[in-house]
């Protein structure tokens, strides 16, 4: 009789429970989905005073296999209320949100999920990159998941999202129609994704252990459509505050033959690869959102930088602009306290005016640290002065090292400039001094060679000290290059009269020569450097300077 009880007792348990279950489908089915809905859809509205919506064509919520499933989805601006911050497009044909705990729901309103599954999702962001930081870190209207669900549920934790290939088009500008980065290759991981009161007190939109973006072969031209950029993979993490770049490349659309006639006006024609950008320590949010770079941190890997000029192409003469200028007319905001340059090499190749082939000089192995990288002038205060510091092997051979200091508190071109080279074989230097100079040089070594030099806009003064040993010049002719009678003869007489073969020469203190260039205004800061470096080779080798005029 006992066991017929329990029997019974089990069985109306039962059926009770399957009655509340089916009862809670029913009334979620008729009543509880389309509020929800409606809800969700208000909200949005509400939240973002009118500037987006919200469309879902059907809410549905099944107990039995305990998944919810929203068809249609849309999220979309229809009303542009400020025109400087992001705008963003998501939809997808279906969201499953599979296998949540019922009984957390009935009992605590906490809605517990183990995954998220999306079909057909897509996503487009019309980014701004305008640099008025006022509302950098926060936006004028905060948006709150949290607000959107709490009506209902009093926290949501979905364990597991993966989305991969959505069709993703990020623009510069929201009256763009072309967009800057298409993706069709991509891959969005989140890790136990919370969304509750603590996210909402810490001011986040979701707490998660780990939010993960991939983004795989993307390209695209620059405006002048002189040059494509290609980049084999972006991975962001949220959660770890990292970026990184892999296998990066900008590659001129032409020949170096036709580039300077497309640029119209002679140029440097760059060609840029790098191994990899890291960014740490970065605001990931705020370069998807605004295009831009707020980091500790940025590492650059294996660098290679050929840069080609044909000095025989027409050239406009401009006003060059100081790296100051440069700096706060990068056309995204920037703030990187760090930059450090890996195992890099700079070739730069130039054809004389008046020749025919070029010369190239290089610089192997960098390795440089840069502080106080930022675009944004309210920060030079903070950030005093530009830093360079850079290692590396002079045409592979001598060991160079060199420091660069910009002060930020001007627009002006004003730098100081030191550094020393060691080891350097002087015939390395045949390959850019016999194309565009007709000089060849048989042997000699700098042994040492230290310089220091301040900068302005008018004129580079400093000093130098270079020990070298057995210099011996060629002079070759313009013709075919090669040396005739007549220019050994007047190599004779150079290293008879003029050439000092040595420093310090014998029985001799060491020449200390005074470094003393006037800039030309329409030349960058390394023609710049050289030249100031060159008006304290010069009277160091026993080549006598012209007469200054001021």
């Amino acid at each position: 009789m006992a066991k017929k009880k329990i029997l019974a007792f089990v069985i109306y348990t039962v059926l009770l429970i399957t009655v509340v279950i089916v009862a809670i489908q029913l009334s979620f089915s008729y009543y509880f989905n389309k509020k929800i809905k409606n809800d969700l859809q208000k909200e949005v509205v509400s939240q973002s005073q009118g500037e987006y919506q919200l469309k879902i064509e059907k809410l549905s919520t099944n107990i039995f296999n305990q998944s919810i499933y929203l068809t249609d989805f849309l999220l979309e601006p229809v009303n542009i209320i400020d025109s400087t911050t992001p705008k963003y497009y998501a939809s997808a044909s279906k969201i499953s949100l599979v296998d949540f705990k019922l009984f957390a729901f009935l009992l605590r309103k906490e809605l517990i999920i183990s995954g998220m599954e999306l079909e057909n999702p897509s996503g487009n962001i019309f980014r701004n990159s305008a640099t008025d930081t006022s509302e950098s870190k926060e936006s004028k209207r905060k948006f709150s998941i949290y607000s959107l669900i709490s009506k209902h549920i009093h926290s949501l934790q979905i364990n597991d999202i993966k989305i991969i290939n959505a069709d993703i088009m990020i623009y510069d500008d929201f009256g763009d129609s072309i967009p800057s980065i298409i993706s069709k290759e991509n891959e969005l991981t989140i890790s136990n994704l919370r969304i509750n009161k603590e996210a909402e007190e810490a001011g986040r939109l979701f707490l998660a252990d780990t939010v993960n973006l991939i983004i795989r072969k993307f390209s695209y031209n620059t405006s002048d459509g002189l040059y494509s950029v290609r980049i084999k993979q972006l991975a962001a993490s949220y959660s770890d505050s990292t970026l990184r770049l892999d296998s990066c490349e900008l590659i001129p659309n032409y020949s170096k033959l036709k580039f300077a006639g497309k640029a119209g006006k002679q140029t440097d024609r760059m060609d840029v690869s790098a191994e990899s950008l890291t960014f740490s320590s970065m605001d990931v949010k705020l370069f998807f959102e605004r295009n831009w770079f707020i980091a500790d941190m940025l590492n650059i890997d294996t660098l290679h930088i050929s840069a080609y000029r044909d000095k025989n192409d027409h050239r406009i003469p401009v006003v060059s602009k100081s790296v100051q200028q440069l700096l706060k007319e990068i056309p995204f905001y920037t703030v990187i306290d760090s930059i450090k340059i890996n195992d890099s090499e700079i070739v730069y190749e130039e054809i004389a005016a008046g020749a025919s082939t070029s010369g190239k000089i290089s610089f192997n192995g960098v390795n440089a640290t840069m502080t106080g990288f930022t675009s944004d002038s309210n920060l030079f205060s903070t950030y005093n002065a530009l830093a360079l510091n850079a290692t590396c092997r002079f045409m592979n051979k001598g060991k160079l090292k060199a420091h660069y200091s910009f002060p930020l508190n001007t627009d002006k071109m004003v730098f100081d400039c030191s550094g020393e080279l060691i080891d350097m074989p002087l015939q390395e230097l045949n390959s850019i001094l016999i194309p565009s100079a007709n000089i060849s040089i048989k042997d000699g070594t700098v042994e040492f060679m230290k310089f220091s030099f301040h900068a302005n806009e008018f004129v580079s003064n400093g000093k130098m000290e270079m020990r070298y040993k057995n210099l011996k010049i060629e002079l070759l002719n313009k013709k075919d290059g090669e040396s005739g009678l007549v220019e050994d003869v007047l190599a004779f007489l150079a290293h008879k009269f003029v050439i000092k073969e040595d420093n310090p020469s014998a029985g001799q203190p060491v020449r200390v020569s005074e470094i003393g260039y006037h800039r030309d205004p329409t030349r960058f800061i390394f023609h710049y450097s050289w030249k100031s470096l060159l008006s304290g080779i010069k009277p160091t080798i026993g080549i006598p300077e012209k007469s200054k005029k001021k």
